[in-house]
């Protein structure tokens, strides 16, 4: 085992926590996005 901090694998580790978070926290304004504009009325 070596002393050396292996910031490939931290770097993996925290962009899955963060995608994952994005996905499951962002879902619920995923649905309320469009292309066009919202309506006036």
């Amino acid at each position: 085992m070596s002393n050396s901090f292996d910031g490939e694998g931290f770097t993996e580790a925290v962009i899955i926590v963060i995608l994952i978070a994005l996905f499951f926290f962002g879902s619920e304004d995923i649905g309320d996005l469009s292309t066009g504009p919202t309506p006036a009325d």
